[in-house]
């Protein structure tokens, strides 16, 4: 038994280790690890921790108080002196969570989280997902009807997509859960036991504790197939993207827009398929920062390009569509609809 647990407390540092080296992270380099005070996150610090002297970055952590349970001051608590023992740095974000969000309390609670951790000034913010939660992911964005590049889930180093703003790094993402308690165990730290993890109400919950259960008695490797799969769609989606660019290249007008703006000639698009046109306009509002709309809504866009004879303005939620002699562009819903300042070569 004692075997097993060094042999998984090797494992982890060595991934985690491997993880860093891949990402090329020094001592020039600011690392916050995301710290909740649960077993997966206080093992990340504790290997964050362990790996900084031969690594040589700075490290500190962030721990986001929710205030949705009786214990939230009791989390921030124990999160505080775990830090204070190792001589790390600990920012508490307080924030508020709406209890009316559509999305219910746990995307609610998600959003809240994720808009907190945006906050932290460092180059990497370090998260402690594991094997596990990417087979939770998969599945539960699966069940949702999400496409490749959805169901790919979760990435083991995502650099940063704007200056200023911080990478992602999640060490342990190809570790499973059971390694990471035998780590926890082995290394003694102690760690917070949430209750509400077993609430069933909550769909990750139900996921975790009844759904992936039930699907492993058939498909004993279920959750590691699915880890594997959420590769798979990332082959996919990279290839997808590969397509849009070289698809841009060749229907983009001479000339451009301003602020990098693309404009494309409609006989070039509408010589596409409708598939690759789809995938190309997504790929072209993901570029522009803007979120793609539904399939439906997309589909409906594509028809009116395909069929109108004059203009277009196509109001497609955060962004529009416009179409005029012979040009078509996107822009946010609000921004002006002229035609863009070009050179027609």
């Amino acid at each position: 038994m004692r075997t097993r647990a060094l042999l998984a407390v090797a494992t982890v540092l060595d991934a985690a280790a491997a993880t860093l080296a891949a990402a090329g992270i020094g001592s020039r380099h600011r690392l916050c690890c995301a710290l909740s005070g649960g077993i997966d996150s206080a093992a990340l610090l504790d290997v964050l921790d362990t790996l900084r002297q031969r690594f040589g970055y700075v490290l500190e952590a962030a721990h986001i108080h929710h205030g949705l349970n009786p214990a939230a001051d009791a989390w921030q608590g124990f999160c505080a002196e775990f830090c204070h023992r190792r001589g790390i740095p600990l920012h508490v974000f307080k924030v508020e969570v709406s209890r009316d969000h559509p999305g219910g309390l746990e995307e609610a609670a998600r959003i809240a989280r994720h808009a907190a951790l945006s906050r932290v000034g460092c180059d990497w913010l370090v998260l402690g997902h594991h094997r596990d939660d990417q087979a939770e992911t998969v599945l539960f964005r699966l069940l949702r009807g999400a496409g490749v590049r959805g169901a790919a889930a979760m990435v083991v180093i995502e650099p940063a997509d704007a200056p200023g703003r911080s990478g992602r790094l999640r060490p342990l993402l190809e570790i499973g859960r059971e390694e990471i308690l035998a780590y926890a165990q082995e290394k003694n730290f102690g760690w917070i036991d949430d209750a509400s993890n077993a609430d069933l109400r909550f769909t990750r919950n139900d996921l975790r504790h009844r759904i992936l259960p039930a699907i492993e008695t058939r498909f004993p490797a279920a959750r590691l197939t699915l880890a594997r799969a959420a590769t798979h769609f990332r082959e996919a989606a990279e290839l997808l993207d590969e397509l849009a660019q070289a698809d841009a290249v060749t229907c983009e007008t001479s000339g451009g827009g301003e602020g990098g703006q693309r404009v494309f000639s409609r006989t070039s698009l509408l010589g596409l398929s409708p598939a690759r046109l789809a995938n190309l306009l997504r790929w072209e509002l993901r570029r522009l920062g803007l979120k793609p709309p539904s399939a439906a809504r997309l589909a409906e866009a594509i028809r009116q390009l395909r069929t109108a004879s004059g203009p277009l303005h196509l109001p497609l939620g955060d962004f529009a569509c416009h179409s005029r002699r012979g040009r078509v562009w996107l822009v946010p819903e609000h921004a002006s609809s002229a035609v863009p300042e070009m050179s027609d070569g």
